[in-house]
């Protein structure tokens, strides 16, 4: 199930909470936060119970720094560029490598079981295609393409979340779009219908 995005206004009146020790406003965040966080997590590393102990660790510095913490307009956006690099820097201490370079991150994508059972044959069979081609894609195209189509991520969100520029994220959207249309032999505008229903 797709997440739903939360209201700007909103998410800087709970941020603030939060920021006063509202344990109410920690709550929701945790709440209405933590399966797009899994989701996304699982996708970088599918170590499930690492996955966990990331969230786990993510939450608990948010509520001992909640003093700390800056204005955040998109708690959405700041939670998964969080959950990113800390996924980032485990990987690359269990590596033992000094800094593991983002752009050769491996990024999973696969349908998910919802979809399974909601798409018909004719359907499942262009998603199966859709799979195939997909999986050529480069890890950051991969990426760009689920937090657009399932985070419902805005471009400028998008390259927070990746620390890229925002033509960055144009680029690897597009260009993704791109090569999927070119190996599926069809338009952008039926990729787009294809990854809503695949994310």
């Amino acid at each position: 199930m797709k997440p739903v995005k939360a209201q700007l206004s909103s998410d800087s009146q709970l941020w603030d909470l939060l920021k006063k020790g509202d344990a109410n406003a920690y709550e929701e965040i945790f709440k209405s936060h933590y399966q797009l966080l899994t989701n996304y997590g699982l996708k970088l590393n599918r170590d499930k119970e690492e996955v966990k102990d990331c969230l786990q660790v993510l939450f608990s510095r948010l509520w001992e720094r909640r003093a700390h913490l800056g204005p955040c307009n998109s708690i959405r956006s700041y939670l998964l560029a969080s959950v990113r690099r800390l996924i980032l820097k485990r990987l690359s201490e269990k590596s033992k490598l000094v800094e593991l370079d983002p752009k050769k991150l491996k990024f999973y994508v696969e349908l998910s079981a919802e979809t399974h059972l909601i798409i018909d044959q004719t359907a499942k069979k262009r998603i199966a295609l859709l799979q195939e081609a997909i999986e050529q894609l480069p890890e950051r195209q991969k990426e760009a393409l689920y937090l657009k189509f399932y985070g419902d991520e805005s471009f400028a969100d998008i390259a927070t979340t990746m620390d890229i520029s925002t033509r960055a994220v144009y680029k690897l959207i597009y260009k993704a779009l791109d090569n999927l249309s070119e190996q599926m032999n069809t338009s952008s505008s039926d990729i787009s219908s294809l990854l809503s229903i695949f994310f």
